[in-house]
């Protein structure tokens, strides 16, 4: 049956990582059974001998810091030269097999006991870096298993990950010879340059595009000296070269990305942090070594090894992790603190070994050093994973304060306008999000209210909805999408669906951390109920905006029809009456007459047909001609010949004659000062007294207002909120009203 070409990927991969996971099982059978317990192991550079498990009573024997000359019939020469040789093959127990070693300059035979199988030996290889290859392989199943899609950074970490574990398991067998460990590590080795060279060429991101030729000239170059190694036809040491190529080589190209890579810098970062955290216990314990104390558990220090390729694996496919995230981000964050914790403690700790003290006294120190470790860890612990999760992870928002932060922000905007401009202005650009649409949904349709970065051609159908609720709440990486939105945000409250935010670009990397949606989401949260609100409002002040019209509208229509109709009426009938009337009805007839101006002008001073400057000041001359001159009205504006709205100086201008009533009426002044600015596109007007003030509780606030039953005031503070104005009251000592009136900019 033929099956499909990705069910063949799938099962060549399977079969290849299971392969790859019999040769360790296989190996580390070979390490820790089948090579053979000579007693005694050496250092592989100068066949000097390091540790001697078997204590054999006999003369000469064995010591400390012997050369091996020959071990058999094996002269140490051969033994470098031939990487097939193994030291005591076919030996029995109980068999004498001589050993020629050099001792301080004098050659010495030793005819020494092979013991075979030793706990101490055993011990000694079972603690070793033979395990680390399986970490290695786990890693490089997991990428197979986990990563999407199959692209060229997936298929070089697990090759990578796999390779890395070959070496480390051949590494553990090589000094034996054991089963071509010795042929097989040289041999990895020149496949690991290539592919650790490749891996960080397009590590985080593709460094320069090279053409797959040369890539494929330098694999092949390399499989050639793999070849050569089988058929040791190279220099012995010449591998050592193509290690250290492979990790000199990693070293400069990410410092390339580095440098010539700004949004990869935190990546990089966050490499060099995992290289000093995994080789810190290790640097720990040389330090240790050097200084003469050396531990039976320094073997525990390969531990923090493993950390490394951790920190790839996150830092390469941390954008498909989904909800793992999180939990890798804290795993992460907990191995690095343990392992720094343990090289302090190992240092802090090891010396005491050597010092001759009695048990109590140790004890009572070791109880000490874990109550200090205990304490000092609960303390520290949160603010390292903050650190580290903000620094190196890159998880930016850290939700104790920035919802609150921000929330709080969101909340006080009164407006639509000024909702949109903390948006705009304060917590899109604290996010470092620098693409970004704010959609509102009405009737089944979105409409765009603020945008940034994102040109009308990418702008969403207008009946979008439907997709983008399914994918609303996660990360959607660039490889899985087909446009600019890397996550998108529904705004709802309750049931009711308002709109949505669609983030794109963020810096550095583009990244929406599993860990911040939940944090992004609950600002979309109160963005939509502060959005509600300022809907609601706004279809209030547009309602009450309306009814004051109307008012208006009808205030002109009676004093229109009250000038044009009632005064000219009576003008006719003082004409039909002739000239012989009472000087009685005469003196009536004019004061209904003036009355009836008077109540024109109140209900709508003609000179606002003229600005609200000559209606201001035609105001002040009408209050001075009421009081009889008792009253001193004083009139101090900057005008433009460019004029205010119509609605703005009605509203403007209602306020100033409320003001001045009220201090004629409540505050008996005697002195009234109307001072400001007025402009095409904004105004400020100052209305103050020397009267005696009024009391309307602590503050001017509304409801202070209505408490103290001053409806003038009242009306005062609706006409400035109906037209965005700002307004202060000040009612004592003497009354000053304050109004700032401005063009509001649209931010839409």
């Amino acid at each position: 049956m033929h099956q499909p070409p990705l069910q063949r990927w799938q099962i060549s991969e399977t079969l290849i990582s299971l392969f790859v996971l019999f040769i360790l099982f296989f190996y580390t059978y070979g390490i820790l059974l089948v090579a053979p317990y000579s007693g005694f192991s050496f250092n592989i550079s100068n066949g000097q001998i390091v540790e001697i498990y078997s204590q054999v009573e006999q003369t000469p024997t064995l010591q400390l810091g012997d050369v091996l000359l020959q071990v058999g019939d094996i002269s140490w020469e051969d033994y470098i030269k031939d990487s097939r040789l193994v030291f005591f093959e076919g030996v029995q127990v109980g068999e004498i097999v001589i050993v020629i070693v050099n001792r301080n300059g004098t050659e010495i035979t030793v005819p020494w006991k092979f013991s075979g199988f030793d706990k101490a030996e055993f011990q000694t290889r079972f603690f070793n870096l033979w395990w680390l290859a399986f970490f290695f392989w786990v890693a490089g199943a997991t990428t197979q298993v986990l990563i999407r899609p199959r692209d060229t950074n997936r298929n070089l970490f697990a090759t990578l990950n796999y390779l890395t574990a070959l070496w480390l398991i051949f590494g553990s067998l090589s000094s034996r010879h054991l089963w071509e460990s010795s042929v097989l590590l040289r041999s990895i080795t020149w496949l690991l340059l290539p592919v650790y060279l490749h891996f960080h060429w397009v590590f985080p991101r593709l460094l320069k595009p090279v053409r797959k030729t040369v890539w494929g000239v330098i694999y092949f170059i390399c499989l050639c000296f793999a070849i050569a190694e089988v058929f040791q036809v190279l220099h012995k040491s010449l591998y050592v070269i193509a290690f250290l190529t492979a990790l000199l080589g990693s070293f400069i190209i990410e410092i390339f990305h580095y440098i010539k890579h700004k949004h990869q810098r935190r990546d990089v970062q966050m490499l060099a942090m995992a290289l000093v955290i995994a080789f810190l216990p290790a640097i720990s314990l040389g330090i240790l070594t050097i200084a003469g104390s050396v531990p039976k558990v320094a073997p525990l220090a390969l531990v923090a090894l493993p950390f490394m390729s951790l920190a790839y694996f996150y830092g390469i496919y941390r954008r498909q992790l989904g909800g793992l995230e999180v939990r890798l981000s804290r795993f992460i964050s907990l191995y690095a603190f343990l392992i720094l914790i343990g090289s302090a403690l190992t240092i802090l700790v090891i010396p005491f070994i050597h010092v001759d003290i009695e048990l109590e006294t140790g004890v009572a120190i070791g109880i000490v050093i874990a109550l200090v470790l205990i304490y000092f860890s609960i303390e520290t612990f949160p603010k390292f994973q903050k650190f580290v999760e903000k620094r190196y992870l890159g998880i930016k928002l850290d939700s104790q304060t920035l919802q609150e932060e921000y929330i709080s922000r969101i909340i006080a905007s009164t407006s639509l306008n000024n909702l949109l401009h903390v948006l705009e202005e304060d917590v899109f650009p604290s996010l470092l999000i620098r693409q970004y649409a704010f959609m509102q949904y009405t009737n089944g349709n979105l409409k765009a209210l603020l945008t940034k970065n994102v040109s009308a051609s990418e702008m969403l159908d207008e009946t979008a909805t439907n997709s983008l609720l399914e994918r609303s709440g996660k990360f959607i990486p660039e490889v899985l999408s087909d446009n600019w939105m890397r996550l998108i945000l529904p705004l709802q409250v309750g049931d009711s669906l308002l709109g949505f935010f669609l983030l794109g670009q963020r810096d550095p990397d583009d990244l929406y951390h599993q860990t911040e949606i939940p944090i992004l989401q609950a600002i979309a949260n109160q963005t939509a109920i502060a959005f509600s609100n300022s809907l609601q409002a706004e279809q209030l002040k547009q309602m009450y905006e309306f009814g004051v019209e109307r008012y208006e509208e009808e205030r002109k229509r009676l004093a229109r029809d009250l000038h044009d109709s009632v005064l000219n009426e009576l003008g006719d009938l003082r004409r039909n009456l002739g000239e012989h009337i009472s000087i009685d009805i005469q003196d009536s007839y004019e004061e209904v007459i003036q009355h009836l101006r008077e109540i024109v002008n109140d209900i709508r001073s003609p000179m606002l047909m003229y600005g609200l400057a000559p209606a201001i000041k035609a105001l002040a001359e009408e209050l001075m001609q009421k009081t009889d001159n008792t009253l001193k009205v004083i009139v101090d504006l900057q005008t433009s010949e460019d004029r205010l709205p119509e609605k703005i100086e009605v509203h403007l201008f209602r306020v100033v004659q409320e003001a001045c009533q009220n201090s004629l009426k409540h505050a008996q002044a005697s002195c009234i000062k109307i001072s400001g600015s007025i402009a095409p596109e904004k105004a400020h007007l100052l209305i103050e007294d020397d009267g005696i003030g009024f009391d309307i509780g602590e503050t001017s606030e509304l409801g202070n207002i209505l408490a103290s039953r001053h409806f003038g005031l009242i009306g005062i503070v609706e006409r400035a909120h109906v037209i965005g104005a700002k307004l202060k009251i000040e009612p004592k000592p003497h009354t000053k009203i304050q109004i700032w009136w401005e063009v509001e900019k649209n931010i839409f």
